[in-house]
């Protein structure tokens, strides 16, 4: 995991960037994600302390309607082919006091109201593959760099704002080409009396920042496996070096899927003959100023011996998240954990 990427270091050109935004729907005469999506329309400069340009966003916008054509509007054009640099979802909580930046993207639909096609879904699933974790790691954005107080959220609701925001996730997960699908963010900004316009537009551009940064520290994109047994244990594998446990993975190889990446990387190190999934989540973890980007994948594998690498991995086992046990954890591997346990326990 020692090897460097380098950082974009300077002025990349115009990325082109699709920001969305909702039309009103229920009660709502209006809708303000509308209002914000049209505003950040066009192209957009940030400049350094000196007044070089850093970054140039080409941004264009859509207006989704609010119901299942409307959720599905992205995906079918990332299937299509269309491209973006990076795609920000807005859209309106009403009973929100802060905006929330969304973290996952749940495979529920559980209407409370109708949708704009007098659509209803209860207790459904979206594709019953599983929740869906964004590739970024929102917990290290540092709140003193935005404009207004936000919160991180692990929970998009069930109606078509966590829809339009699986369709998508799901087919860039798809349908990306390289090692990583660009980044993809909603934004749930509050009603206009509690926060205004012009406050959430910049809100929304500060987001487009961090998504899309001009330099930081070299990154190292690394895979790592969520493999259950038939009674929902979780495969760790003890590391030969320092005797941590991991979820099993590796790094992905310059230009290589990072679903192909940990299917490589289980055969190497397990001999296992896996499938990679779906992306749970995302953790960083900065090692000798090098920052690990590291993608839990939920994968499934073919039943069979494990063969490790010793010069890799000592030991395995599979381990109940519902039972812990005190370990020595790799990394952040004991707060991925964590999540597993409270958030990864729907059943399949």
């Amino acid at each position: 995991m020692d090897e460097k990427l380098n950082p974009r270091e300077k002025y990349m050109g115009p990325q082109r960037i699709l920001v969305t935004g909702f039309e009103p729907f229920g009660t709502h005469d209006t809708n303000p994600s509308q209002d914000v999506a049209l505003r950040l329309q066009g192209t957009h400069q940030i400049s350094d302390s000196s007044g070089r340009v850093v970054q140039e966003f080409e941004i264009t916008t859509r207006i989704l309607s609010v119901d299942h054509l409307g959720a599905t509007e992205t995906s079918n054009a990332v299937r299509s082919g269309e491209k973006w640099d990076a795609i920000l979802h807005i859209g309106l909580c009403a009973s929100c006091e802060h905006p929330r930046l969304e973290q996952r993207a749940q495979d529920v639909l559980d209407m409370r109201i109708q949708d704009n096609s007098g659509r209803m879904e209860t207790s459904s699933r979206i594709n019953g593959r599983g929740h869906l974790g964004s590739w970024m790691d929102l917990g290290n954005w540092m709140p003193e760099s935005f404009s207004s107080y936000f919160d991180i959220s692990l929970d998009a609701g069930s109606f078509v704002c966590n829809e339009t925001y699986y369709h998508t996730l799901f087919a860039l997960q798809s349908f990306h080409e390289g090692h990583l699908p660009p980044p993809c963010l909603f934004l749930h900004i509050p009603s206009e009396d509690i926060l205004d316009i012009d406050t959430s537009s910049l809100l929304a551009m500060q987001c487009l920042e961090h998504m899309l940064p001009s330099s930081g520290p070299s990154v190292v994109e690394v895979v790592a496996a969520l493999i259950r047994d038939e009674n929902g244990r979780v495969l760790l594998a003890q590391r030969s070096d320092d005797a941590t446990w991991e979820f099993p993975g590796g790094k992905c190889e310059p230009g290589e899927r990072w679903d192909d990446s940990i299917v490589r990387e289980l055969s190497e190190e397990l001999s296992i003959q896996a499938k990679a999934e779906r992306i749970v989540g995302t953790w960083e973890h900065l090692r000798n100023d090098v920052l690990l980007r590291i993608h839990l994948v939920h994968c499934s594998m073919d039943k069979g011996p494990l063969k490790l690498d010793p010069l890799v991995h000592a030991d395995a086992k599979w381990y109940n998240p519902s039972q812990p046990q005190s370990l020595t954890w790799t990394g952040r591997d004991g707060e991925m954990m964590e999540y597993v346990a409270r958030y990864e326990s729907m059943p399949r």
